[in-house]
C-alpha cells in the first residue's frame, strides 16, 4: 500500500525503494523502518512511501488518518538515540566495506543527518559525548562523535545548513578507508609499530577514493576527507601539504577528530578530560590547524560549558560562570560549597579535572 510519510510507524516494511530528488534511494526496499528512519524521511520531505500491509511483528498495519503536521512521537526522537543509531549504522557499513562493498552515501546520510540536525537542540554537552554513552567499538563512536562536533561548531559559527550537512557527512566518512588497510588497526590494543603506522597513513587516500565518484558529496567535503590529517607545518599526511593548500574545512575536521580521539578511552591509553584536550589542541594550534577554525571551535566549546558543573583539582565542585575565549580552559567558577567565585586564571595550581556528567 502507498501511505504518507506522516502515517508511517516503527515496524513498517518498505516494499519499494524510496527515491530522493537526486535519483538515489533514500531507503531501500525490504527496510524495516525505525523512528529515526521515519524522522529522516519526513525531514527529506518525502510525500509517499510504499509499504507492506503488515508490520515486522506480523500484525496488520492500519495507517491512521493523514495529518499535515509531523507526528509528535517522531519529533521527539532523542539526540542520543539518533547518535547511537548513527554509530551502529556506521559499524554495519564498515563491516560491508571490509568485504568489498562500495560506499552508499544515501544510507549514510540516513544514519547521520538526524545527529547533525538535532545536536543544536540537545541540552547535553556535545564536547563530553563519551560520558553519555558507553563506548563499545572506538571507530563507529569516533565517526559519529566527530560528525556531531563538526556540526555543533559550524552551527555556532553561522555556516549554512548545506555546509553543516556536507562537512558533517565528511567527518562521518573520513575514516572509511580504514576498512581497506592490510590489518584492522583500529581494534589493536597496543600502540602501532612504525611499519603499521605507515600503513595507517594511507587511509585518507583510501577514504577519498571510496567517495570520489559519489554525486551526493560536495567537492569540498571530499577534499576535507582527503586532507583531514594534513598539518599547517607541512608534516601531515598523506600529501604533506603546506598550510595554504589545506582547505579550512579539512582543518576543522582535524581539530574535531583530534579532540574526540583525546577524550575517548582507548585500549592502550586513558581518555583525557575535555579541558585537558583543549589545552593539548591549543599547544599544537600553530603547527597543525587553521587559526579561524580554532577560534570557531573554541567559541563553541566555551559556550557549551556555560553553567556546567566541574570538578576542580582541589577536589571542589564548581559551576562555570564566565569564560574568556583567550583563556578557554581557565574560566571563572563558583564553588558549590562556599559560593565563592574564583578566576582560575589567577590560581595556576588549580585546574578543571572533570566535567560532571548530567543526564539529558
Amino acid at each position: 500500500m502507498i501511505v504518507s510519510a506522516n502515517q508511517l510507524v516503527a515496524g513498517c516494511i518498505v516494499t519499494a525503494d524510496v527515491i530522493g530528488k537526486s535519483g538515489m534511494p533514500l531507503v531501500k526496499s525490504k527496510t524495516v523502518l525505525t523512528d529515526t528512519e521515519i524522522f529522516y524521511l519526513q525531514k527529506m520531505l518525502v510525500k509517499e512511501v510504499t509499504v507492506a500491509g503488515h508490520l515486522e511483528d506480523g500484525s496488520s498495519f492500519v495507517p491512521e488518518k493523514d495529518s499535515v503536521s509531523v507526528r509528535p512521537a517522531i519529533i521527539q526522537v532523542h539526540f542520543l538515540d539518533a547518535y547511537a543509531a548513527a554509530a551502529e549504522g556506521y559499524q554495519k557499513q564498515f563491516n560491508a566495506w571490509q568485504h568489498g562493498s562500495t560506499v552508499d552515501i544515501a544510507v549514510l546520510r540516513k544514519h547521520i543527518l538526524p545527529v547533525l540536525e538535532k545536536v543544536s537542540e540537545w541540552e547535553g554537552n556535545v564536547f563530553n559525548l563519551p560520558a553519555y554513552r558507553r563506548q563499545i567499538d572506538y571507530l563507529p563512536e569516533h565517526a559519529a562523535g566527530t560528525a556531531a562536533l563538526v556540526a555543533a561548531v559550524l552551527q555556532k559559527a553561522g555556516f549554512s545548513e548545506a555546509d553543516i550537512k556536507q562537512i558533517g557527512l565528511a567527518a562521518y566518512l573520513a575514516d572509511c578507508g580504514m576498512a581497506k588497510l592490510k590489518q584492522p588497526y583500529h581494534i589493536q590494543k597496543r600502540r602501532l609499530h612504525d611499519s603499521e603506522w605507515e600503513d595507517v597513513q594511507k587511509h585518507p587516500t583510501f577514504s577519498y577514493r571510496m567517495v570520489e565518484q559519489a554525486p551526493l558529496l560536495s567537492s569540498k567535503a571530499k577534499l576535507a576527507i582527503l586532507q583531514h590529517h594534513e598539518r599547517a607545518d607541512g608534516a601531515g599526511y598523506p600529501l604533506r601539504l603546506p598550510k595554504e593548500k589545506i582547505h579550512s574545512f579539512a582543518s576543522l575536521l582535524s581539530i574535531c577528530d583530534t579532540y574526540h580521539a583525546l577524550i575517548s578511552e582507548r585500549a592502550y591509553r586513558a581518555a583525557v578530560s575535555p579541558y585537558e584536550a583543549v589545552d593539548i589542541i591549543l599547544e599544537e594550534q600553530f603547527r597543525r590547524f587553521d587559526p579561524a577554525m580554532i577560534q570557531h571551535f573554541i567559541q563553541a566549546f566555551v559556550d557549551a560549558q556555560q553553567n556546567t558543573k566541574v570538578r576542580l583539582s582541589s577536589g571542589d565542585i564548581a559551576e562555570v560562570v564566565f569564560t574568556d575565549t583567550n583563556h578557554p580552559t581557565r574560566p571563572m567558577v563558583r564553588e558549590q560549597e562556599s559560593g565563592q567565585v574564583k578566576a582560575l586564571t589567577e590560581i595556576p595550581h588549580i585546574r578543571i579535572e572533570q566535567i560532571i556528567y548530567e543526564a539529558r
